[in-house]
């Protein structure tokens, strides 16, 4: 048998050997049952000790490329089927993207990397080595403390480091919630509508009923709770998502209000309520009501996504059964980051951080929403100056899913409201478009191929 193999004494050849009969075997020029040579021959054909045809040989057994039969030699295993050369010329090769306009995404080239370095490094060096294990189901006790006091003064919550719980992210968070209200018995949990799918999923996902509430330009309709019959309500006040509102004076009181009547509680989605451009950002729901209220923040929108980094607040009445579902799990973040970013918070460095991050964002934002007006005025703008996103409401009857590939023919990637976010009710097609990872110029540019992509989408 000629297998057609060519070893570079310059590089490992026991390597080699394994990767040339994979892809002999893969293309099918070693067909099932083909009968490999004896190890002696093979050596001396390829001018190898026998010991490196011995060795790849035992590889390729033990990954299931080849069987080892007692007197029968070596053959190519039965379970393995040639796959099927790829043509280049059918292959369909997606567009470049130049422009992301994908909702939710941060600006990561801002990532204070200096700061984290050296936060990183003070934390290696103060880290008890105690904590070097798996550390403890509520998070790190330094972040805890650094956490509550930063959110006392920024967001205005009203929590000690024992009601603090670290999270894994925050769809992890949600769900370590869902489990222990369902422990309590709970079985319907209202969702705005529309609305940030890991919400309903991560209900959903935990034997609860996601229970859609829609939503006004004053935020989630709190009167329609009444008759839903639900144990919890989950919200994103400080700038919906996705369209941006936020939570009237009025509706804050009443779903407080709606608590308290109803035993029930209320979770505060709070993702990007740091960055408001227009006024400071309203204070967070749960320092009205701390006995009512589940805290939840994240440092995807603040820092970056990479860090899997969030954090619960919950009431006094139910941190032990959340922590006990995070014992469950014990998808708990790096010790080395909660640490970090403890030193980040003591030093003030995430304050200068969003501080710096907002004087970048706000003229972007300004940007994108005159370039939507010049080429765009069909489309108008909604929701708060917030946050990473605005949405871009379309004339009625316009093709969200075509709009989208055109712009994606044409280098611009974005999301749209009736495909990356929840919606059950009707509600009129819009986009939702990200502007924190482009430069004011590039704006200008994608919202000019946008709007050609609309049109030709019409």
């Amino acid at each position: 048998m000629d297998l057609h193999l060519a070893l570079d004494p310059g590089s490992p050849l026991r390597s080699q050997l394994e990767r040339q009969l994979r892809e002999a075997i893969r293309s099918g020029r070693l067909r099932t049952a083909a009968r490999l040579p004896p190890s002696r021959e093979l050596a001396r054909e390829l001018g190898v000790s026998r010991g490196v045809i011995v060795d790849a040989y035992s590889q390729l057994v033990a990954e299931g490329y080849l069987v080892a039969r007692r007197g029968s030699g070596t053959e190519v295993a039965a379970s393995i089927a040639a796959q099927p050369a790829v043509n280049a010329s059918v292959v369909r090769r997606e567009p470049a993207i130049r422009h992301h306009l994908e909702s939710g995404l941060p600006d990561v080239s801002g990532f204070p990397r200096q700061a984290w370095q050296a936060a990183t490094a003070v934390a290696l060096r103060e880290l008890p080595d105690p904590w070097l294990t798996y550390g403890r189901p509520r998070g790190f006790s330094r972040l805890r403390v650094a956490l509550a006091d930063y959110l006392g003064r920024a967001r205005a919550t009203v929590a000690t480091p024992r009601e603090m719980i670290i999270c894994a992210g925050l769809s992890h968070g949600l769900t370590l919630v869902w489990q222990a209200l369902r422990q309590r018995g709970a079985r319907r949990v209202a969702v705005e509508d529309p609305a940030w799918p890991g919400q309903p999923d991560s209900v959903a996902l935990s034997g609860l009923e996601p229970v859609p509430i829609p939503v006004d330009p004053s935020g989630l309709v709190v009167a329609e709770l009444d008759r839903a019959e639900v144990d919890a309500v989950v919200v994103t006040p400080a700038h919906q998502y996705p369209t941006g509102v936020v939570l009237s004076p009025e509706r804050r009181g009443a779903l407080i209000d709606w608590a308290r009547r109803h035993d029930a509680l209320i979770v505060e989605d709070d993702y990007d309520a740091e960055y408001r451009y227009d006024r400071e950002p309203v204070a967070a729901l749960q320092g009205l009501a701390p006995e009512r209220v589940i805290y939840a923040g994240t440092a995807s929108k603040t820092l970056a996504p990479a860090l899997r980094l969030a954090w619960l607040m919950v009431p006094k009445h139910l941190t032990d059964e959340v922590t006990a579902q995070h014992l469950r799990t014990f998808a708990a973040p790096s010790v080395v980051e909660q640490a970090a970013l403890a030193i980040m918070l003591e030093r003030g460095q995430l304050e200068r951080h969003l501080r710096q991050m907002r004087r970048r964002y706000r003229p972007r934002r300004d940007a994108l929403v005159e370039a939507l007006a010049a080429e765009l005025p069909e489309a108008r703008v909604g929701g708060a100056a917030a946050g990473l996103h605005l949405v871009a409401w379309l004339p009625e009857g316009a093709d969200e899913r075509a709009i989208a590939a055109r712009a994606r023919e044409r280098g611009v990637a974005i999301h749209t409201l009736h495909h990356d976010s929840a919606a059950v009710a009707p509600v009129p097609p819009a986009l939702l478009l990200g502007y924190a990872s482009l430069s004011e110029d590039a704006l200008r540019r994608a919202a000019r191929e946008l709007a050609i992509a609309v049109r030709a989408a019409g």
